[in-house]
């Protein structure tokens, strides 16, 4: 009898082991698929850099509404997939992208640097070097005159936006865990 029970739980592992093995094959042959769109999303990026040199008109080459309608696109779209998932992967998709279009940095001004940059980085993606600025002044500046986004806690008066330069726009705030402005 016990022979019997074994020789079952033998063919029920050996079945499994097999199924687990073509998961597998499937989950390397859908990375692999997933991995060729990468390269044609960056090689696109590359594609849209050589369009928008050619005709400079000094604005930021990042685009956050564009960005907001494909996430909430994709999100709409999604079966499965939950939205934190399609949004942590396309803000780094995109994120990518624009560095394989200009480098782009975030120049960010705040009293906890860490948690600063965790932020930035948890909204902007982990492709664009960070520098942490001294001042908002600097910080706006560096916006002003390079292909950079500045990142300013709003901790207390801020009195940097009496200043605010006329030619950049506030296109979103980060929020923390709480979802209040950082």
């Amino acid at each position: 009898m016990q022979d019997t029970k074994a020789a079952r739980c033998a063919q029920a592992d050996d079945a499994m082991t097999r199924s687990l093995a073509q998961l597998r094959e499937e989950f390397d042959a859908l990375d692999d698929e997933m991995l060729d769109l990468i390269e044609r999303r960056l090689a696109a990026s590359k594609a849209v850099a050589e369009l928008k040199s050619a005709r400079p008109d000094g604005h930021l080459w990042l685009r956050p509404r564009r960005e907001q309608e494909v996430v909430a696109r994709l999100c709409r779209r999604a079966s499965i997939a939950p939205d934190r998932l399609i949004e942590t992967l396309w803000r780094e998709l995109m994120a990518f992208s624009l560095q394989a279009q200009v480098r782009t940095e975030l120049v960010l001004h705040g009293p906890d640097h860490d948690r600063l940059i965790a932020l930035a980085r948890g909204r902007f993606g982990s492709a664009a070097p960070v520098r942490c600025a001294a001042s908002a002044a600097e910080a706006l500046d560096a916006a002003c005159n390079g292909e950079a986004v500045a990142v300013i806690a709003v901790d207390g008066a801020p009195d940097w936006t009496w200043d605010f330069p006329p030619a950049l726009v506030i296109f979103d705030w980060i929020l923390d865990e709480a979802g209040e402005a950082v």
